[in-house]
């Protein structure tokens, strides 16, 4: 069908109401929604065909007031982008003396995303002061059922801010989420995910409110809109951010595929530009699985002596790898940090003219200022010449409090684009010159960094302690222990292995510098260390390493690094906070499988044993048609088969279960290795089953010295005959009801060719 064009006038009266010509809405319906689009109101409406889920009566206008506009209107049926095939609704109105607006409305074809952009241009003939400016307000949004089933949780900006757990019926008042609002049905997932695409010029912010009529609790009142802070001078025009309105039945696929669309928009392309390559070990153990001891009191030195001794380079932990550390993007004077280069000697221009009482009087970097970037950009290519070929990383450090501030040399460019301004010539110097490096971020302003940040910290500080009995009344901010890790990987799960590598901070096992002087226990240590080998995808270990350690933490060290690309998720995000359960679903060309974690962090408030039941298709992502094998790696045990519900063991406070779950075929199946709790997922490079030969093969990539296991699930019927392995090696079979054990200790670090013939 060819794009259509209508126009609407409203011709004004002198009592300010107006009249209006060709009330047709335009109608956008494809396989799964229908959109209304009434041109002259500049009001619009969707529904997912079939369901309960709908946004009524959505507005854009300042106060919802169409009149004084000229609005023409225009249908695209044929709008491909990277993003997806969409159709597409283009409103464009002028009025006297308003910036002129391009608003688009854009349904998936055959999907559930609407796509909603705001794009202004100044022909007022004077600059203007924009500041928010509403892409949609509705005061009637559902999910079915009613407000009291609907549970909210949303995602910040800011690495330190976390979400909470509301029941939409009782938001009296506005809860605004910066990245994302996500609410879903208890009773039925229906769910609805309000979130950005882009981040180019307007901070985006999502706000919810319970809305009802009369008695019926059965809407909530939604607004999505950004923030701009500029002073926009006439002839000048900003095509607006894309906002996503995402209805769904499954609430974390919906935040998953949020980043999938930032990540496309972004052209981020990170498992191919910075993939955690297992074939590369110093990338890997430099850039993602190192040494990171500097709020322990340890040094690289006695973190070398205690790696070598122990034999933990060879599992790929790093000290940092030989290239320097880069700082950009500190909010103040832009003073060094750990050691990284300053830039104090850029010239007074190069600064605000002002001094915050949030910074301590420090001067504030204005990168409006194109001189600020050269000097920039030259700093970061002298930071970088002669070490080239090196691993290493440049770091963006303090500047979660990111904001606009007066004086700035461009008053156009919002603090999101000052910020942007400030890290590509580090993404630049990374990208042309040094490409086995990383850039990463600490304290950032996370929405701020897509495509600039390959490893982005998404919590707060959290290698000062495990646990403390501090109450609230004394006013932390923040605690600097586990809890941190914890909440910011659990809202921020999405981003992992799609807009940034996520980082929970470093973790401990054993000694640090506590403030309480007290030293991590095994459970702790078990906890904190599985979580994040888990959850994230970096291992920063914050130990001193001064002493001798037990052996069962350097256990945990051999057992959890180094990262793959694979990546998890919250199961029970809706459910609980801090979420308790895991899933890593693994995928390879010879097989798939699950990694299921359970963890019980702690025994205060009375805590203890927990269980749960998951259900395989909702929960686990899984067929709930077939049977699936369960083996636990810690404990080293077959737990049996389910299928359609599998209910965890009962594990005690201060203490994980770390499930490899695969499907029950007929025949035998690999279904844990001892390597690794993401058990086969790193060690596993090839395997295959043979049904003629009756054999199961395969190729594991191998550390010296280190006892290996292979455990094998058999079904009925089936026992193991012998055991061919490469390199001249003996192995041990054992066999106890349906698990076979296979053992051997590879002399050197090559990989094992390995056959079992049944």
């Amino acid at each position: 069908m060819k794009n259509q064009l209508i126009t609407v006038a409203l011709l004004l009266f002198s009592q300010g109401t107006y009249a209006q010509k060709h009330r047709t809405p335009l109608i956008i319906s494809t396989q799964k929604l229908r959109i209304s689009v009434d041109a002259s109101t500049c009001r619009w409406s969707a529904q997912v065909k079939g369901t309960q889920m709908s946004i009524n009566n959505a507005y854009f206008l300042p106060n919802n007031d169409p009149s004084g506009w000229k609005v023409t209107g225009s249908l695209n049926n044929n709008d491909s982008s990277s993003l997806g095939s969409f159709v597409t609704i283009t409103l464009h109105g002028a009025k006297a003396g308003q910036l002129d607006f391009d608003y688009q409305i854009s349904a998936s074809k055959t999907g559930n995303d609407i796509l909603v952009s705001l794009g202004r241009t100044n022909n007022t003939g004077k600059a203007v002061d924009v500041e928010n400016m509403d892409y949609f307000v509705s005061g009637d949004a559902r999910i079915g059922g009613t407000t009291d089933q609907w549970i909210d949780l949303g995602t910040h900006s800011r690495n330190r801010d976390y979400y909470d757990l509301l029941a939409v019926v009782n938001l009296i008042t506005p809860k605004m989420y910066e990245v994302n609002h996500v609410v879903k049905n208890m009773e039925t997932g229906n769910s609805l995910l309000m979130g950005h695409v882009t981040t180019m010029k307007g901070s985006s912010r999502f706000e919810i409110t319970s809305g009802w009529t009369g008695k019926n609790l059965d809407r909530m009142q939604i607004r999505g809109y950004c923030s701009y802070k500029v002073t926009m001078p006439a002839g000048k025009s900003f095509a607006g951010e894309k906002l996503l309105i995402d209805f769904n039945t499954d609430a974390l696929h919906a935040m998953e595929h949020q980043a999938d669309l930032i990540a496309i928009a972004h052209d981020i392309r990170l498992k191919e530009r910075r993939p955690i390559n297992l074939d590369d070990k110093e990338w890997v153990a430099n850039d993602y699985s190192r040494y990171h001891g500097w709020m322990s009191g340890g040094t690289n030195a006695t973190a070398a002596k205690f790696f070598k001794d122990n034999g933990l380079f060879d599992f790929y932990y790093g000290l940092g790898g030989p290239g320097p550390q880069g700082s950009w993007g500190i909010y103040g004077s832009g003073g060094s940090t750990q050691g990284r280069p300053s830039r104090v000697k850029y010239p007074a221009e190069c600064f605000l003219p002002i001094h915050t009482v949030k910074y301590d009087g420090e001067r504030v970097i204005d990168f409006s200022n194109p001189l600020t970037v050269r000097l920039e950009r030259e700093r970061a290519f002298k930071w970088v010449t002669g070490h080239e070929k090196e691993t290493g990383r440049s770091e963006m450090d303090f500047a979660d409090w990111w904001e606009k501030w007066p004086g700035q040399y461009d008053p156009y460019m919002s603090s999101l684009e000052t910020y942007r301004a400030g890290g590509l010539p580090w993404r630049e110097v990374i990208d042309q010159k040094a490409p086995r490096m990383v850039v990463r971020s600490n304290m950032n302003v996370v929405d701020h960094s897509y495509g600039l940040v390959d490893i982005c910290r998404i919590s707060e500080d959290a290698d000062q302690g495990y646990e403390d009995a501090a109450p609230a009344i004394v006013g932390k901010e923040f605690s600097g222990l586990l809890t941190e890790s914890v909440m910011g990987s659990a809202n921020r799960f999405f981003y992992n292995g799609r807009v940034f590598w996520n980082d929970g901070d470093g973790f401990h096992i054993y000694k640090y510098k506590a403030p309480d002087g007290k030293l991590f226990n095994y459970g702790q240590a078990k906890v904190d260390a599985n979580f994040h080998a888990i959850a994230g995808s970096t291992l920063l270990v914050s130990e001193a390493f001064d002493t001798i350690y037990p052996p069962d933490r350097i256990e945990l060290l051999k057992r959890i690094g180094p990262p793959t690309m694979d990546v998890s998720y919250p199961v029970d995000l809706f459910v609980r906070k801090p979420a308790q359960v895991w899933n890593m679903p693994v995928e390879r060309a010879f097989g798939n499988w699950n990694i299921v974690a359970v963890f019980n962090y702690t025994a205060k408030g009375g805590k203890g044993a927990f269980t749960t039941k998951l259900d395989a298709a909702k929960d686990l992502r899984l067929d709930p048609d077939k049977e699936y094998i369960v083996y636990e790696f810690w404990s080293q045990k077959l737990l049996g088969t389910f299928k359609g519900t599998f209910e965890t063991r009962f594990v005690d406070p201060y203490d994980c279960d770390i499930y490899s779950i695969v499907e029950k075929q007929d025949h035998p199946v690999l279904i844990s290795t001892s390597r690794h709790i993401r058990q086969m997922a790193f060690d596993i490079k090839d395997m295959n089953y043979d049904a003629k030969q009756q054999t199961l093969s395969g190729v594991s990539r191998q550390v010296r010295n280190d006892p290996y296991q292979l455990r094998i699930y058999l079904p009925d019927g089936f026992s193991a005959k012998k055991v061919e392995l490469s390199g001249g090696l003996v192995s041990t079979m054992k066999t106890d009801g349906n698990l076979l054990t296979v053992d051997f200790t590879p002399s050197t670090g090559e990989d094992v060719i390995w056959k079992v013939i049944f």
